[in-house]
Order: C-alpha cells, then structure tokens, then sequence
C-alpha cells in the first residue's frame, strides 16, 4: 500500500471520526436545548402564577384595608370578645376622653351565652350630675354597644345639690367575628345640652309659666346683627351687643346653628313644655 492511500485512509478515518463527534455533540446540545426550553415554560408559568396571586393579595388586602376603614366608621358594632378587663378600660378610655372625673365601685355580675352574649356589669358610686349625664351620652353614642339596662339617681341632698349618687346596669355584647374593643377608636361626640332641667317634664297638661334668667339674651326680641368666624352678634332691647356662639345659653334655649352663607342663626328654645326651632336673620343680608 502505497503512502498516498494510507494517508487517505487516516485522513478519511479522521474526518469520520471528527463528525461523529460533532453529530454527538450536536444531539446532546439539542436534548439540552430542549429541556432549557420545558424549564422555561414551566419558570414562565410559575411566573404568571405569582404575578396572578400577587394581584389576588393585592386586591385582597386593599378589600381587607377598606373593610377595616369602614369597620371603624360605623355607628354601633358587637365587639368579638369581652372581658372585665375590657369594659373597665373602656369607661376609663370614656371619661379620659370627657375629661372628667367619676367616683365609682365596678363589678361584674352575670353573662349570657347564645349567638349574641353580653355580660352584666355594675357600677355604683356618686358624681356631678352632668358627669353622668355625660357619661350616659357616651355609653349610647360610641360604637361598642353597650346598653344601659337600668339607672337609678338620688340626690345627695341640698348642701350638695349638684350631686347624684346612682346605680347603673351594663350590658356589653359580644359574638364571634366582631372587632376587638382596642381596634376601634373614639368618636368625638358634642356634650349633651344641659341648658334645662333634664328631670322636668317637656309636655304639661296646662301651659306653665317660666321664669328666664333675665341675664339671659331674650333672642325672639333681639336683633340679629352680624355673623362672622362661626359667631353671632345680636342687640338686645337695651342695646347691649351679644356675642354668640354654637351652644351658648339663651332665654329658654341655646343656639343650635349658625348659618354663615344664608345670614341667619337658629335658635333651640323650649318654652312650653317641646323644643322648637326659631329662626333669625339679618335683614338685605350680603356675603
């Protein structure tokens, strides 16, 4: 055999074995192509995935924000548990917030278990009379619901006229699912009006005479004058200038609002026995 032949043989050899390589690698790149590809998909879909349920949390938690923002907006709600502990802070939290002093003993005396529960509690002790007033408010207005079962007042007698001693009944209802008590807030309620004598009859069988202070603004004989920064001036019949604001104390009443855009004022006044509106404005009034 002659050199020419043999080196085409192992030329020939070479190249055979060479592409037999390449044809190799060329298959076990494609196979691994091919499951970079399936991987791929598969991260792909798991992407999509995460983007869909991060989308459902989203949404959810914006669902469940905006229920916890009208969950503290509404008027009344059952909390979900109840404790003496709870209702005990809570009318320390009431009278923190009135600003205002009670003396009582506080004790708890029964519950109730079926679909809406409620505990009984107890308070007795003595105050101002406008403290409990106040306090009475508190407990009808705020959100938790907590009723008044029963309300007993006596008088302390004439050297302490302005003092009550009472005994009150609570019941503070719960159910599972409610809120709890540290999750809502206060609201900020207006004082009661305690311009008139809350244990006076409103209706009489016969009209009965009243007897203003005269220190007081007589406002149906008052000329209303101006209106300005939420306060009204009025004249008197002797000319004297009153100044007035929402609440203040007049002759059978107090003033109820103040329209600053119409130029009139409102006045709540209670002169035989059922409170009435009357209504004063300034005469070519212009804003």
């Amino acid at each position: 055999m002659s050199n020419s032949v043999r080196n085409t043989i192992v030329v020939a050899a070479l190249f055979i074995l060479i592409g037999s390589v390449m044809i190799l690698l060329n298959v076990r790149m494609e196979s691994r192509i091919v499951r970079l590809n399936l991987d791929n998909r598969k991260t792909e879909r798991a992407i999509d995935s995460l983007h869909t349920e991060l989308a459902v949390i989203d949404s959810l938690r914006a669902e469940f924000e905006l229920k916890q923002a009208l969950l503290t907006q509404q008027s009344k709600l059952i909390i979900g548990e109840d404790s003496t502990t709870t209702t005990y802070g809570y009318l320390l939290n009431l009278l923190r917030r009135m600003a205002r002093s009670i003396n009582y003993d506080f004790a708890a005396n029964e519950a109730k278990d079926s679909l809406n529960s409620y505990h009984e509690y107890i308070i007795s002790g003595s105050s101002r009379y406008t403290n409990l007033l106040h306090l009475a408010h508190q407990l009808e207005n705020q959100r938790i619901v907590i009723t008044i079962e029963d309300l007993s007042i006596a008088t302390e007698g004439a050297a302490r006229a302005d003092t009550v001693t009472f005994s009150m009944i609570l019941h503070t209802h719960y159910r599972t699912g409610g809120p709890l008590a540290d999750e809502l807030t206060l609201k900020d309620l207006p004082p009661p009006y305690t311009g008139y004598d809350t244990f006076q009859p409103r209706i009489h069988e016969e009209i009965l005479p009243l007897d203003p202070d005269s220190m007081l603004l007589n406002s149906e004989e008052a000329t209303l004058i101006g209106i300005t920064r939420d306060m009204a001036f009025l004249r008197d019949d002797r000319g004297i200038i009153h100044i007035l604001t929402r609440g203040s104390v007049v002759a059978y009443g107090y003033l109820y609002r103040i329209d600053e855009e119409a130029g009139k004022v409102v006045f709540r006044l209670n002169k035989y026995g059922l409170e009435e509106d009357y209504t004063k404005s300034i005469h070519n009034y212009t804003r």
